[in-house]
């Protein structure tokens, strides 16, 4: 029955509150692979898939009381920054009963796509970076949350 808690609860929001009181899901560290390509000025290794992570990493992704989401991340140096400060895009997408999928487009041709799962209560974050000149890479990692 605790597995199916946190479906419980996202419903019960979406029914009473449309999303009114807000969202907040909460991750931690992240894993999985990355697609370097050739060219980048910061590059781990040869172009290709490479095992990553983000052994450190903290982000959340949230939803206020308008409906106006946002992807919260630390960095390197414990900042918060925030996606929209950044100049992102950031939009809220259904992913039917089961999830949501926060979908963040930046000036710069960056493209980041965090899909929660109720059930796991997981996120899988993919991003695009293929054009950025100091590391261009595809990424897929994912990231067990609150």
């Amino acid at each position: 029955m605790t597995k199916y808690l946190p479906l419980l609860v996202l419903g019960l929001l979406l029914s009473l509150s449309g999303l009114s009181n807000g969202l907040t899901v909460s991750c931690g560290a992240s894993k999985g692979y990355s697609y370097y390509f050739e060219g980048g000025l910061v590059q781990k290794k040869d172009s290709g898939f490479t095992e990553d992570s983000i052994s450190n990493g903290k982000f959340s992704l949230t939803v206020n009381d308008k409906n106006e989401a946002d992807i919260l991340t630390i960095d390197a140096t414990g900042t918060i920054k925030s996606a929209t400060s950044q100049g992102g895009n950031v939009m809220l997408l259904s992913a039917g009963d089961g999830g949501f999928n926060w979908l963040a487009v930046y000036g710069d041709g960056t493209l980041e796509v965090y899909s929660y799962n109720v059930s796991s209560s997981s996120v899988a974050a993919y991003r695009n970076t293929a054009g950025n000149p100091n590391v261009a890479k595809n990424s897929l990692l994912v990231s067990d949350c609150d």
